[in-house]
Protein backbone atom coordinates (compact mmCIF):
# COMPACT_ATOMS: atom_id res chain seq x y z
CA UNK A 1 0.00 0.00 0.00
CA UNK A 2 1.02 3.45 -1.14
CA UNK A 3 -0.11 5.11 2.22
CA UNK A 4 2.15 2.25 4.49
CA UNK A 5 5.12 3.09 2.43
CA UNK A 6 4.33 7.13 3.01
CA UNK A 7 4.00 7.09 6.73
CA UNK A 8 7.41 4.10 6.63
CA UNK A 9 9.51 6.56 4.57
CA UNK A 10 8.92 10.00 6.88
CA UNK A 11 9.35 7.97 9.65
CA UNK A 12 12.66 6.21 8.50
CA UNK A 13 14.15 9.35 7.66
CA UNK A 14 13.07 10.84 11.31
CA UNK A 15 14.60 7.63 13.24
CA UNK A 16 17.70 8.19 10.79
CA UNK A 17 18.37 11.46 12.52
CA UNK A 18 17.76 10.55 15.82
CA UNK A 19 20.11 7.49 15.39
CA UNK A 20 22.66 7.63 12.13
CA UNK A 21 21.81 3.86 11.98
CA UNK A 22 23.18 2.82 8.08
CA UNK A 23 20.64 0.21 8.06
CA UNK A 24 17.84 2.44 8.56
CA UNK A 25 18.98 4.80 6.12
CA UNK A 26 19.46 2.17 3.44
CA UNK A 27 15.77 0.53 3.99
CA UNK A 28 14.83 4.08 3.50
CA UNK A 29 16.57 5.32 0.21
CA UNK A 30 15.71 1.44 -0.89
CA UNK A 31 12.06 2.45 -0.40
CA UNK A 32 11.83 5.52 -2.05
CA UNK A 33 13.70 4.23 -4.70
CA UNK A 34 10.80 1.34 -5.01
CA UNK A 35 8.39 4.33 -5.45
CA UNK A 36 10.22 6.18 -8.21
CA UNK A 37 11.21 2.80 -9.96
CA UNK A 38 7.78 1.21 -9.21
CA UNK A 39 4.75 3.10 -8.41
CA UNK A 40 5.30 6.58 -10.44
CA UNK A 41 3.05 7.22 -13.27
CA UNK A 42 4.31 8.90 -16.47
CA UNK A 43 3.18 12.95 -15.18
CA UNK A 44 4.43 12.25 -11.62
CA UNK A 45 1.18 10.78 -9.43
CA UNK A 46 1.70 7.77 -7.27
CA UNK A 47 -0.18 4.72 -7.81
CA UNK A 48 -1.92 2.93 -5.09
CA UNK A 49 -0.92 -0.31 -3.96
CA UNK A 50 0.47 -4.02 -5.83
CA UNK A 51 -1.62 -6.98 -4.88
CA UNK A 52 -0.83 -9.86 -2.99
CA UNK A 53 -1.33 -12.55 -4.74
CA UNK A 54 0.11 -13.04 -8.18
CA UNK A 55 -0.18 -16.45 -10.34
CA UNK A 56 -3.45 -16.83 -7.93
CA UNK A 57 -1.30 -17.49 -4.83
CA UNK A 58 -0.75 -15.36 -2.02
CA UNK A 59 2.76 -13.75 -1.69
CA UNK A 60 4.37 -16.00 -4.62
CA UNK A 61 6.05 -13.30 -6.63
CA UNK A 62 8.32 -12.34 -3.50
CA UNK A 63 9.30 -16.10 -1.69
CA UNK A 64 11.79 -18.51 -2.66
CA UNK A 65 12.68 -21.85 -1.68
CA UNK A 66 16.38 -22.53 -0.72
CA UNK A 67 17.40 -24.53 -4.26
CA UNK A 68 15.97 -21.02 -6.03
CA UNK A 69 18.27 -19.24 -4.03
CA UNK A 70 21.25 -21.90 -4.35
CA UNK A 71 20.94 -21.70 -8.20
CA UNK A 72 20.93 -18.12 -8.76
CA UNK A 73 24.01 -17.14 -6.24
CA UNK A 74 25.82 -19.85 -6.01
CA UNK A 75 29.04 -19.49 -4.26
CA UNK A 76 27.15 -16.12 -2.38
CA UNK A 77 24.02 -18.20 -1.54
CA UNK A 78 25.57 -19.91 2.06
CA UNK A 79 26.10 -16.36 2.95
CA UNK A 80 23.01 -14.74 2.06
CA UNK A 81 20.66 -17.63 3.53
CA UNK A 82 22.11 -17.38 6.53
CA UNK A 83 21.67 -13.80 6.43
CA UNK A 84 18.00 -14.13 5.48
CA UNK A 85 16.85 -16.98 7.44
CA UNK A 86 16.52 -19.30 4.73
CA UNK A 87 15.79 -22.70 5.28
CA UNK A 88 14.48 -26.23 3.03
CA UNK A 89 11.28 -26.07 4.49
CA UNK A 90 10.85 -22.84 4.44
CA UNK A 91 7.95 -19.94 6.75
CA UNK A 92 5.54 -19.70 3.77
CA UNK A 93 3.86 -22.97 2.67
CA UNK A 94 7.20 -24.12 2.33
CA UNK A 95 8.99 -21.43 0.71
CA UNK A 96 10.64 -18.12 2.32
CA UNK A 97 9.53 -14.86 3.64
CA UNK A 98 13.24 -13.32 3.55
CA UNK A 99 13.84 -12.12 7.74
CA UNK A 100 16.92 -10.85 9.10
CA UNK A 101 17.10 -13.34 12.66
CA UNK A 102 19.88 -11.34 14.34
CA UNK A 103 21.42 -7.76 14.08
CA UNK A 104 24.13 -7.36 11.23
CA UNK A 105 26.88 -7.30 13.62
CA UNK A 106 25.95 -10.84 14.89
CA UNK A 107 25.01 -12.04 11.46
CA UNK A 108 28.27 -11.20 10.08
CA UNK A 109 29.91 -12.95 12.92
CA UNK A 110 27.56 -16.00 12.33
CA UNK A 111 28.42 -16.09 8.96
CA UNK A 112 32.40 -15.93 9.23
CA UNK A 113 32.95 -12.32 7.53
CA UNK A 114 33.28 -8.67 8.68
CA UNK A 115 30.56 -6.17 8.55
CA UNK A 116 31.58 -4.13 4.91
CA UNK A 117 32.33 -7.90 3.59
CA UNK A 118 28.75 -8.77 4.58
CA UNK A 119 27.47 -5.68 3.02
CA UNK A 120 29.32 -6.16 0.08
CA UNK A 121 28.03 -9.40 -0.19
CA UNK A 122 23.98 -8.22 0.11
CA UNK A 123 24.27 -5.82 -2.13
CA UNK A 124 25.75 -8.10 -4.44
CA UNK A 125 23.07 -10.72 -3.97
CA UNK A 126 19.84 -8.38 -3.41
CA UNK A 127 20.50 -6.91 -6.92
CA UNK A 128 20.89 -10.20 -8.56
CA UNK A 129 17.89 -11.43 -6.81
CA UNK A 130 15.85 -8.51 -7.60
CA UNK A 131 16.69 -9.42 -11.40
CA UNK A 132 15.80 -12.89 -11.29
CA UNK A 133 12.21 -11.55 -9.56
CA UNK A 134 11.62 -9.14 -12.22
CA UNK A 135 11.11 -12.35 -14.59
CA UNK A 136 8.52 -13.22 -12.42
CA UNK A 137 4.58 -12.94 -13.05
CA UNK A 138 4.18 -9.46 -11.54
CA UNK A 139 1.54 -8.83 -9.42
CA UNK A 140 -1.23 -6.66 -10.55
CA UNK A 141 -0.59 -2.91 -9.82
CA UNK A 142 -3.80 -0.36 -8.98
CA UNK A 143 -2.82 2.62 -11.11
CA UNK A 144 -5.21 5.19 -9.14
CA UNK A 145 -3.45 7.94 -7.93
CA UNK A 146 -5.33 9.10 -4.61
CA UNK A 147 -4.67 12.88 -3.51
CA UNK A 148 -4.38 11.36 0.43
CA UNK A 149 -1.97 8.78 -0.18
CA UNK A 150 -0.29 11.06 -2.30
CA UNK A 151 -0.10 13.64 -0.37
CA UNK A 152 1.50 11.17 2.63
CA UNK A 153 3.71 9.77 0.04
CA UNK A 154 5.14 13.33 -0.86
CA UNK A 155 5.64 14.49 3.03
CA UNK A 156 7.59 11.26 2.91
CA UNK A 157 9.74 11.52 0.03
CA UNK A 158 10.22 15.53 0.20
CA UNK A 159 11.44 14.80 4.43
CA UNK A 160 13.70 11.83 3.09
CA UNK A 161 15.29 14.25 -0.21
CA UNK A 162 16.10 16.93 2.56
CA UNK A 163 17.55 14.60 5.68
CA UNK A 164 19.26 12.09 3.21
CA UNK A 165 20.38 15.06 0.58
CA UNK A 166 19.36 13.02 -2.39
CA UNK A 167 18.55 15.01 -5.42
CA UNK A 168 17.10 11.97 -6.89
CA UNK A 169 14.63 12.21 -4.36
CA UNK A 170 14.23 16.04 -4.65
CA UNK A 171 13.37 15.80 -8.00
CA UNK A 172 10.49 12.85 -7.76
CA UNK A 173 9.19 15.40 -4.74
CA UNK A 174 8.81 17.92 -6.91
CA UNK A 175 7.18 16.49 -9.85
CA UNK A 176 4.49 14.77 -8.00
CA UNK A 177 4.38 18.46 -6.03
CA UNK A 178 3.80 19.60 -9.71
CA UNK A 179 1.52 17.09 -10.82
CA UNK A 180 -0.78 17.56 -7.88
CA UNK A 181 -0.66 20.97 -8.11
CA UNK A 182 -1.96 20.92 -11.63
CA UNK A 183 -4.62 18.04 -12.34
CA UNK A 184 -5.80 17.61 -8.44
CA UNK A 185 -5.71 21.18 -6.77
CA UNK A 186 -9.02 23.46 -8.02
CA UNK A 187 -9.33 26.71 -6.41
CA UNK A 188 -7.98 25.29 -3.43
CA UNK A 189 -10.18 22.93 -3.66
CA UNK A 190 -8.57 19.15 -3.85
CA UNK A 191 -10.44 16.57 -6.13
CA UNK A 192 -10.27 12.96 -4.89
CA UNK A 193 -8.69 10.22 -7.80
CA UNK A 194 -7.05 10.42 -10.79
CA UNK A 195 -6.34 7.35 -13.40
CA UNK A 196 -6.35 7.60 -17.03
CA UNK A 197 -5.69 11.23 -17.45
CA UNK A 198 -9.57 11.73 -15.87
CA UNK A 199 -9.54 13.82 -12.78
CA UNK A 200 -12.78 12.70 -10.48
CA UNK A 201 -14.80 13.07 -7.10
CA UNK A 202 -14.07 16.06 -5.09
CA UNK A 203 -11.99 15.83 -2.29
CA UNK A 204 -12.95 14.72 1.86
CA UNK A 205 -10.79 16.32 4.46
CA UNK A 206 -7.77 14.27 4.37
CA UNK A 207 -7.54 14.82 0.71
CA UNK A 208 -6.91 18.87 1.10
CA UNK A 209 -4.83 18.52 4.24
CA UNK A 210 -2.67 15.81 3.22
CA UNK A 211 -1.70 17.37 0.15
CA UNK A 212 -1.74 21.02 1.53
CA UNK A 213 0.83 18.97 4.11
CA UNK A 214 3.02 17.59 1.52
CA UNK A 215 3.32 20.86 -0.25
CA UNK A 216 4.26 22.37 2.89
CA UNK A 217 7.22 19.76 3.28
CA UNK A 218 8.51 20.55 -0.65
CA UNK A 219 8.85 24.10 0.70
CA UNK A 220 11.06 22.98 3.15
CA UNK A 221 13.46 20.93 0.59
CA UNK A 222 13.08 23.98 -1.86
CA UNK A 223 12.15 27.00 -0.01
CA UNK A 224 9.84 28.16 -2.81
CA UNK A 225 7.35 30.18 -1.21
CA UNK A 226 5.25 29.53 -3.81
CA UNK A 227 4.62 25.58 -2.38
CA UNK A 228 3.08 27.98 1.22
CA UNK A 229 1.04 29.73 -0.73
CA UNK A 230 -0.77 26.73 -2.24
CA UNK A 231 -0.71 25.05 1.30
CA UNK A 232 -2.73 27.60 2.20
CA UNK A 233 -5.13 28.29 -0.67
CA UNK A 234 -6.30 24.64 0.25
CA UNK A 235 -6.41 25.43 4.06
CA UNK A 236 -8.74 28.06 3.40
CA UNK A 237 -10.95 26.04 1.17
CA UNK A 238 -10.41 23.27 3.83
CA UNK A 239 -11.99 26.15 6.25
CA UNK A 240 -14.80 26.86 4.24
CA UNK A 241 -16.11 23.75 3.30
CA UNK A 242 -15.27 21.32 6.16
CA UNK A 243 -15.41 23.58 9.36
CA UNK A 244 -19.10 23.83 10.83
CA UNK A 245 -19.62 26.44 13.13
CA UNK A 246 -22.59 24.79 15.04
CA UNK A 247 -20.25 21.62 15.79
CA UNK A 248 -17.22 23.56 16.28
CA UNK A 249 -15.16 20.28 14.26
CA UNK A 250 -13.92 19.71 10.88
CA UNK A 251 -16.22 16.91 9.31
CA UNK A 252 -14.88 14.17 6.73
CA UNK A 253 -17.20 15.15 4.20
CA UNK A 254 -17.41 18.81 2.91
CA UNK A 255 -20.46 20.65 3.27
CA UNK A 256 -21.70 20.57 -0.92
CA UNK A 257 -21.26 16.76 -0.83
CA UNK A 258 -23.85 14.32 -0.84
CA UNK A 259 -25.76 14.50 1.84
CA UNK A 260 -26.16 11.58 4.10
CA UNK A 261 -27.91 10.30 7.56
CA UNK A 262 -24.81 11.82 9.18
CA UNK A 263 -22.19 14.06 8.14
CA UNK A 264 -19.09 11.64 8.26
CA UNK A 265 -16.51 12.20 11.18
CA UNK A 266 -13.84 10.07 12.09
CA UNK A 267 -11.56 11.12 14.44
CA UNK A 268 -9.28 8.81 15.52
CA UNK A 269 -5.85 7.95 14.04
CA UNK A 270 -5.72 3.84 12.25
CA UNK A 271 -3.69 2.85 9.29
CA UNK A 272 -3.23 6.40 8.06
CA UNK A 273 -3.92 9.71 10.38
CA UNK A 274 -7.47 10.72 10.59
CA UNK A 275 -8.69 14.04 8.15
CA UNK A 276 -8.88 16.35 11.32
CA UNK A 277 -5.42 15.40 13.05
CA UNK A 278 -4.13 16.16 9.44
CA UNK A 279 -5.96 19.44 9.12
CA UNK A 280 -4.91 20.66 12.70
CA UNK A 281 -1.42 19.88 12.20
CA UNK A 282 -1.29 21.89 8.90
CA UNK A 283 -2.98 24.26 10.71
CA UNK A 284 -0.25 24.99 13.32
CA UNK A 285 2.20 24.49 11.07
CA UNK A 286 0.72 27.36 9.01
CA UNK A 287 0.36 29.55 11.70
CA UNK A 288 4.13 29.04 12.76
CA UNK A 289 5.14 29.86 9.62
CA UNK A 290 2.74 32.99 8.88
CA UNK A 291 2.03 34.19 12.97
CA UNK A 292 -1.42 33.19 12.16
CA UNK A 293 -3.39 33.78 14.95
CA UNK A 294 -7.01 32.75 13.28
CA UNK A 295 -5.14 29.48 12.41
CA UNK A 296 -3.73 28.67 15.85
CA UNK A 297 -6.87 29.19 17.84
CA UNK A 298 -9.19 26.81 15.72
CA UNK A 299 -5.97 24.08 15.80
CA UNK A 300 -6.63 25.15 19.53
CA UNK A 301 -10.32 24.91 19.52
CA UNK A 302 -10.34 21.45 17.79
CA UNK A 303 -7.73 20.11 20.34
CA UNK A 304 -9.27 21.23 22.94
CA UNK A 305 -12.74 19.68 22.17
CA UNK A 306 -10.81 16.07 21.97
CA UNK A 307 -8.74 16.64 24.90
CA UNK A 308 -10.94 13.92 26.77
CA UNK A 309 -10.88 11.19 24.13
CA UNK A 310 -7.16 12.04 23.62
CA UNK A 311 -6.69 11.52 27.86
CA UNK A 312 -8.62 7.96 27.46
CA UNK A 313 -7.70 6.41 24.32
CA UNK A 314 -4.25 7.67 23.25
CA UNK A 315 -3.15 4.69 21.01
CA UNK A 316 -6.36 6.00 19.19
CA UNK A 317 -5.09 9.50 18.79
CA UNK A 318 -1.15 9.06 17.28
CA UNK A 319 -1.04 12.05 14.94
CA UNK A 320 -3.00 13.94 17.08
CA UNK A 321 -0.89 13.68 20.36
CA UNK A 322 1.76 15.20 18.23
CA UNK A 323 -0.08 18.20 16.95
CA UNK A 324 -1.23 18.58 20.80
CA UNK A 325 2.63 18.23 22.11
CA UNK A 326 3.31 20.85 18.89
CA UNK A 327 0.24 23.15 20.70
CA UNK A 328 1.22 22.77 24.50
CA UNK A 329 5.22 23.36 23.70
CA UNK A 330 5.65 25.12 20.93
CA UNK A 331 7.08 24.24 17.60
CA UNK A 332 10.79 24.16 17.21
CA UNK A 333 11.26 27.20 14.44
CA UNK A 334 14.32 27.09 12.10
CA UNK A 335 14.70 30.18 10.16
CA UNK A 336 18.03 30.09 7.51
CA UNK A 337 18.72 33.57 6.32
CA UNK A 338 20.92 34.42 2.90
CA UNK A 339 21.67 33.47 -0.56
CA UNK A 340 20.90 29.42 -1.04
CA UNK A 341 23.63 29.19 -3.43
CA UNK A 342 26.45 29.90 -0.99
CA UNK A 343 27.97 26.98 0.34
CA UNK A 344 27.68 28.79 4.06
CA UNK A 345 23.99 28.15 3.63
CA UNK A 346 24.06 25.10 2.51
CA UNK A 347 25.99 23.74 5.08
CA UNK A 348 23.53 25.12 7.65
CA UNK A 349 20.93 23.05 5.66
CA UNK A 350 22.61 19.85 5.72
CA UNK A 351 22.73 20.65 9.49
CA UNK A 352 18.77 20.86 9.88
CA UNK A 353 18.52 18.02 7.89
CA UNK A 354 21.01 15.65 10.07
CA UNK A 355 19.53 16.43 13.79
CA UNK A 356 16.40 14.93 14.71
CA UNK A 357 13.94 18.00 15.66
CA UNK A 358 11.03 17.37 17.22
CA UNK A 359 7.68 19.74 15.83
CA UNK A 360 9.99 21.39 13.85
CA UNK A 361 9.03 24.22 11.23
CA UNK A 362 11.62 25.46 8.54
CA UNK A 363 11.98 28.39 6.67
CA UNK A 364 14.79 29.67 4.66
CA UNK A 365 15.12 32.65 1.82
CA UNK A 366 16.83 35.92 1.81
CA UNK A 367 16.93 38.56 4.65
CA UNK A 368 13.86 40.76 4.02
CA UNK A 369 12.41 43.05 6.58
CA UNK A 370 8.54 42.72 5.64
CA UNK A 371 7.72 38.45 3.93
CA UNK A 372 4.38 36.48 4.49
CA UNK A 373 6.91 34.10 5.63
CA UNK A 374 7.32 35.21 9.11
CA UNK A 375 10.08 33.36 10.39
CA UNK A 376 11.94 35.42 8.12
CA UNK A 377 11.15 38.37 8.76
CA UNK A 378 13.49 41.39 9.73
CA UNK A 379 16.14 38.33 10.70
CA UNK A 380 19.27 40.19 9.23
CA UNK A 381 22.98 38.27 8.38
CA UNK A 382 25.70 38.03 10.80
CA UNK A 383 28.68 39.18 9.34
CA UNK A 384 27.45 38.88 6.01
CA UNK A 385 27.23 35.20 6.24
CA UNK A 386 24.18 32.74 5.82
CA UNK A 387 22.59 32.73 9.49
CA UNK A 388 20.68 30.49 11.34
CA UNK A 389 17.84 31.56 13.82
CA UNK A 390 16.40 28.61 15.91
CA UNK A 391 13.57 29.90 18.09
CA UNK A 392 10.42 28.71 20.06
CA UNK A 393 7.41 30.72 19.85
CA UNK A 394 9.12 33.58 18.57
CA UNK A 395 12.02 33.89 21.37
CA UNK A 396 15.30 33.19 19.68
CA UNK A 397 18.81 31.68 20.00
CA UNK A 398 21.39 33.98 18.78
CA UNK A 399 21.94 33.74 15.26
CA UNK A 400 24.94 31.33 14.13
CA UNK A 401 26.59 31.35 10.83
CA UNK A 402 28.48 28.02 11.78
CA UNK A 403 27.18 24.24 11.31
CA UNK A 404 28.68 23.05 14.62
CA UNK A 405 26.65 26.20 16.84
CA UNK A 406 23.59 25.25 14.69
CA UNK A 407 23.76 21.70 15.79
CA UNK A 408 24.49 22.37 19.37
CA UNK A 409 21.14 24.96 19.50
CA UNK A 410 18.81 22.13 17.70
CA UNK A 411 20.22 19.52 20.14
CA UNK A 412 19.32 21.46 22.77
CA UNK A 413 15.71 22.38 21.70
CA UNK A 414 15.09 19.58 21.02
CA UNK A 415 16.26 18.05 24.46
CA UNK A 416 14.94 21.55 26.32
CA UNK A 417 10.83 20.18 24.34
CA UNK A 418 11.35 16.50 25.88
CA UNK A 419 12.57 17.80 29.38
CA UNK A 420 9.00 20.21 29.16
CA UNK A 421 7.21 17.03 28.35
CA UNK A 422 8.69 15.09 31.23
CA UNK A 423 7.96 17.80 33.68
CA UNK A 424 4.56 18.12 32.83
CA UNK A 425 4.07 15.02 33.25
CA UNK A 426 5.44 14.74 36.98
CA UNK A 427 2.59 17.48 37.74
Amino acid sequence: MLYDNALLTRLGAHLWQATKDEEIRRVTIETVEWVGREMTAPEGGFYSSLDADSEGHEGKFYVWTDEEIDTILGADAPAFMTYYGVTAGGNFEGRNILFVPSDRSAMATRIGVDEPTLDTILVRTRRTLYDARARRVWPARDEKILASWNGLMLRGVATAARVLDRDDFRKLAIRNADFLAREMVRDGRVMRSHKEGLTRISGFLEDHAAVALGFLAVYELTFDEAWVSQARAIADAMIEWFWDDKAGAFFDTARDAERLITRPRDVTDNATPSGTSLAIELLLHLAELQQDAHYRRRANFALTTLAEPMLRFPTAFGNLLGCADMELYGAIEVALIGDRSQQGFTLLERTVGEVYVPSLVLAGGNFRRSSTIKLLEDRPLVDDKPTAYVCRNYACDRPVTNPESLASQLENAARAGITSTKNREIE
